[in-house]
């Protein structure tokens, strides 16, 4: 048996096979408190989340861009539940807050704080979750 083996036995290559999971997991991001089912949560539910997000998507993405209630105007609809660009909720705030190179679509992270896209995202959750609602 060489020496690194002998020293290694299995109790410790156990404990230091789970603890190089435990930071591959924690450094890529994959343990987070608001990541639920794979995706970020956003306060759909909250009536003050989403008035917040209704108020920020009227003063920077209603009129000229999404249009009224995001279904869309000189952009896309993003109220449809179609994404070229990523759909989940932590795709939709790192469009949001970084832009999209090689479109219209400008960066607002120096706008909104982190908490005020997600709210912005809640508003639009909520506006596919009523027009989804609306067509059944």
């Amino acid at each position: 048996m060489k020496f690194a083996e002998a020293s290694l036995n299995t109790p410790w290559r156990v404990l230091i096979a789970t603890l190089a999971v435990l930071c591959t997991v924690f450094f890529s991001g994959a343990l987070r408190a608001d990541d639920a089912a794979g995706d970020l949560a956003v306060p759909v539910d909250d009536p003050a989340a989403v008035a917040l997000g209704k108020e920020k998507y009227s003063a920077k993405c209603g009129g000229f861009c999404h249009g009224s209630g995001g279904k869309g105007a000189r952009a896309p609809c993003i109220v449809c539940g179609r994404y070229k660009r990523g759909g989940t909720n932590a795709e939709l705030v790192k469009n949001i807050a970084d832009g999209i190179p090689g479109t219209p679509m400008g960066a607002f992270g120096e706008v909104y704080s982190r908490d005020e896209i997600i709210a912005l995202v809640a508003y639009l959750r909520s506006e596919q979750k009523r027009r989804e609602a609306e067509q059944q």
